[in-house]
């Protein structure tokens, strides 16, 4: 039931791998249709929604499977090789944009970004790739957060976007930064290696490793992509 202050993405958040379009089709009404407080939705159970994107991520796989065979199927098609095992470096494309690399696979998820970050312009935010950012594996309590940052002029692609968790965003990864802009002020230079890990098809990291050199020296962080972002157990 509706609530004041609800609305379909704010609904759609409480299931994971749920968007407001979703939200909006599945009880026949347009998207920019505001709600009215008392007003009963369909909302679908998570079960059914990750059976549903288990099934995606096999169809996904078999598909590129096919894609790069000649059109053969595998040994079992009803169990492909998984998506992950398939994304060879091969596969990546690169997109540069204000001066910083992006390295992406096939399923438009960054795996590699490399950066000499610049204090001065600050990029123009894109509130859709930050409320899109990682979906359909968004969790509700997740931030659109970015590899590199808008103070450093950070583009507002999708590619730099990542469903990050939201106390982690705005804890430790910002504390880092923060660390970068005092060496950027201080007029060192400053050079950045980020590297995503992933779950299978999952569009949102679990892991985060970043290196970065400041005047010769270098530091890493290894992060999980959870609350405080606590250095990943390997």
């Amino acid at each position: 039931m509706v609530k004041q202050g609800d609305t379909l993405s704010r609904i759609a958040a409480q299931r994971q791998g749920l968007t407001a379009a979703d939200l909006a089709w599945l009880n026949n009404m347009p998207l920019d249709q505001p709600l009215q407080i008392g007003q009963r939705l369909k909302l679908p159970h998570q079960a059914y929604l990750d059976a549903g994107r288990a099934a995606k991520n096999k169809f996904v796989a078999l598909a590129h499977y096919m894609d790069t065979h000649g059109g053969d199927l595998p040994p079992d098609p009803a169990d492909p090789p998984s998506l992950e095992s398939q994304l060879l470096n091969s596969d990546w494309k690169r997109e540069v944009r204000n001066g910083y690399a992006f390295d992406i696979d096939v399923i438009a998820r960054p795996r590699d970004i490399n950066a000499e970050l610049t204090d001065g312009s600050i990029a123009k935010r894109s509130r859709q790739a930050q409320a899109q950012a990682g979906q359909p594996d968004r969790r509700p309590s997740d931030d659109g957060g970015h590899f590199i940052a808008a103070r450093f002029n950070g583009p507002g692609d999708s590619f730099n976007h990542f469903a990050q968790d939201r106390n982690f965003n705005r804890g430790a990864y910002r504390t880092m930064e923060d660390g970068w802009t005092r060496a950027l002020r201080n007029g060192k230079k400053v050079f950045v290696h980020i590297v995503p890990f992933y779950e299978g098809a999952s569009k949102r990291p679990y892991r985060i490793h970043v290196t970065w050199r400041i005047n010769g020296v270098d530091e890493s962080r290894d992060f999980s992509n959870e609350r405080k972002g606590r250095p990943h157990e390997r």
